[in-house]
């Protein structure tokens, strides 16, 4: 299999050393300030000691990484951005996250009525309102989702004992 640029050599990565260690101390940092220093340290299985010194510079197993994301889902975002990617929970359902076209819809069809030459005028009557339920249910329905992710996103993680 040949690349864009024709070779069948994979390209390097532009990342460098120092950008990769900046993004995964800024998620750790993140994490820390989020769920307190002993708790980050314990879902990593590590000691405090063992975290200043990666939060000072040396790097940790990848698989204390990924354990960190039992403290903060975000802890790699830094990481994965300088990459191109972008980490999603395996169960988190993503089918129903197509937000844009449920959106447009809705936003069309409150500019109508919205509009000066519709039944109401400016403001919205009965009727538009019941011919927009469908869609505002459903918006409803995702900006809720949405919020509960945000909520999950910034709820403090409980230290196991």
């Amino acid at each position: 299999m040949t690349n864009a640029a024709g070779s069948v050599v994979p390209e390097t990565s532009s990342v460098r050393e120092e950008e990769f260690h900046d993004a995964m101390v800024s998620g750790l940092a993140r994490a820390q300030r989020r769920v307190g220093q002993k708790p980050l340290a314990f879902v990593m299985d590590m000691t405090v000691k063992q975290l200043r010194n990666i939060l000072g510079g040396s790097s940790p197993h990848p698989k204390r990484m990924w354990d960190a994301l039992g403290a903060d889902p975000t802890v790699l975002d830094d990481v994965a951005d300088l990459y191109g990617r972008k980490i999603v929970s395996k169960d988190l359902d993503t089918s129903a996250d197509l937000g844009t076209l449920p959106l447009a819809t809705l936003l069309a069809k409150v500019a109508e009525a919205e509009s000066p030459a519709s039944p109401g005028g400016t403001a919205k009557t009965h009727s538009e309102l019941l011919g927009m339920e469908e869609e505002i249910r459903t918006v409803h329905a995702l900006t809720a989702d949405w919020i509960e992710r945000i909520n999950i996103a910034r709820s403090p993680v409980r230290a196991v004992p």
